[in-house]
């Protein structure tokens, strides 16, 4: 009698917020479980007349889902319906998420902040799996420090880390909160961790976002030692950053001296050297094209190692390549001499596709912008970006383009997506390998690539529909817009289920609950 008394459907509405908001993190089978678990109890529920009343008069959220309706209207035009309805399928949950929030009754304050415990509480286990998958415990191959998310892509999980982050600052501000050192330390851990896992897209938001947050509370407090401090703070880390991303600069375009008259013809072993006294590729100020012996390196390396010369690492990229780089990185002649002096790491390293021995250095700060240093280098020399993500983004973005300025009204259709960017990388005769010839990465294109501008004006009515339809939002949901808005400038974010999923959960979620955010 009792169990039945808490069977309500309130209840299981939240034990369904509760088991969704921990899947988002950790596993999309409870994700699933999730969603039959409150779309099972909404139609359970019926009193559907009441519900149908509550949707036709709410302007929100009509102009939300629009999209998602746009979206189905896109099939009109679409020539590929298996991709068209696969993509529908993935934006479900931008018609049922806002249909479960706008007809279901309000949590209590205590039962909103649980849920987002929860989530923050599964965020924590998911990095701290990841940690124990760092430290080589459980025998996972770790060729990036990026392979350390085991549960969603790097980039998703640390936006579900700067949300987190952001909910355990705002938790700290209230005078009343309890076990503050708690926050503290989970505060400083998700911090530390997301600067491990490199994820650009996140430090920046993170970056953005502690400002803003800061810039804002600080506005509203009239305290000269917070305003000094802040300060302070924020005038030492971009100072901090400005030295870091100046001093790689300048190591990288530092090229150490070498007489090019003077370079011997001959390697120890008595085979000729291949010189291109041209080329300016550098690794950490050597000369990549110099002290060359191809025959030698193929003999040696063939002679260490399992992975044939002639093959392709990891990355996708021309084996002899990544150690030729490797081997100038680390100062060697590219031989037989210094294929020799690499040891069992170095043969991993560049089996896994590093061409500098810095960028197996995990959690290195330092390496994650000398690479980035060194694929601009790349993109401003025109080269193949193959492998590179910041010069195969922006070849990302240009093949976008050009099927956007072909399609400027509705675009593809929603199911065309694929055929189109296959047909425009043919047209542009790109130099990326077939395995890297990837989508947009870029939401606003994603949505105008398949919806045109048309489609771009209902996403965008969409995303902003909250503000429109209030006068006054809380900073929290303010923030967790902004977290979503700076990701879609270098991600598509949602183009994936479990991107729209914590998307449009916590804007629903967030939105439906905002007296109680903080």
């Amino acid at each position: 009698m009792q169990l039945k008394s808490y069977l309500t459907h309130k209840n299981i509405f939240l034990f369904g917020l509760v088991l969704l908001a921990v899947g988002i993190p950790v596993s999309r089978f409870l994700v699933s479980v999730a969603q039959f678990v409150l779309l099972g109890n909404w139609v359970v529920e019926m009193n559907f007349a009441h519900k149908w009343s509550l949707l036709k008069r709410s302007r929100a959220f009509w102009a939300y889902t629009g999209i998602f309706l746009f979206y189905l209207a896109g099939l009109l035009w679409t020539q590929d319906f298996a991709y068209g309805w696969k993509d529908i399928r993935i934006k479900l949950p931008m018609l049922w998420l806002p249909l479960l929030f706008f007809t279901s009754s309000q949590l209590s304050k205590k039962e909103y902040h649980s849920v987002l415990h929860f989530f923050v509480g599964a965020v924590i286990v998911a990095s701290g799996w990841s940690m124990i998958v760092y430290s080589g415990i459980t025998k996972i191959p770790v060729r990036d420090i990026r392979d350390i998310s085991r549960f969603e892509s790097h980039i998703r999980f640390s936006l579900m880390i700067v949300l987190s982050i952001l909910y355990l600052f705002f938790v700290l501000l209230k005078k009343e909160t309890r076990f503050k050192f708690l926050y503290i330390l989970a505060l400083a851990w998700l911090t530390g961790f997301l600067i491990l896992l490199q994820s650009f897209t996140g430090i920046v938001i993170a970056g953005l976002i502690g400002f803003t947050a800061l810039s804002w509370i600080l506005v509203s407090r009239n305290t000269i030692f917070l305003k000094l401090s802040f300060s302070v703070l924020v005038l030492g880390a971009a100072a901090y950053t400005f030295y870091l991303v100046s001093d790689e600069w300048k190591k990288f375009h530092t090229v150490k001296e070498e007489d090019l008259t003077q370079l011997p013809l001959w390697s120890p072993s008595g085979r000729g050297y291949f010189h291109d006294k041209t080329s300016k590729l550098t690794e950490n100020g050597n000369l990549v094209w110099v002290y060359v012996q191809p025959e030698e390196l193929k003999q040696e390396w063939d002679k260490r190692n399992w992975r044939p010369y002639d093959s392709l690492d990891y990355l996708g990229n021309q084996l002899k390549f990544t150690l030729i780089r490797y081997l100038a990185s680390k100062g060697l002649t590219k031989d037989s001499v210094g294929v020799s002096k690499l040891d069992t790491n170095d043969l991993r390293n560049i089996e896994n596709g590093f061409p500098n021995y810095m960028y197996a250095r995990k959690g290195s700060l330092r390496s994650r912008i000398h690479e980035m240093i060194w694929e601009f280098d790349q993109v401003k020399l025109d080269q193949n970006p193959t492998g590179h993500s910041l010069a195969m983004r922006l070849e990302f973005w240009k093949t976008a383009w050009h099927i956007i300025k072909r399609n400027k009204l509705t675009g593809v259709g929603t199911g065309d997506v694929e055929i189109a960017f296959k047909e425009q990388y043919l047209a542009d005769k790109t130099s990326l390998q077939a395995r890297w010839q990837l989508r947009s990465h870029n939401q606003f294109f994603a949505v105008s690539v398949a919806l045109g501008f048309v489609g771009l004006f209902l996403f965008l009515l969409s995303f902003f529909s909250p503000f429109l339809s209030r006068k006054k939002l809380s900073r929290f949901f303010v923030f967790f817009m902004l977290i979503q808005f700076f990701s879609f400038f270098n991600e598509d974010t949602l183009e994936t289920q479990a991107g729209v999923t914590f998307c449009v959960f916590f804007t629903q979620f967030l939105f439906h609950h905002d007296e109680y955010n903080l």
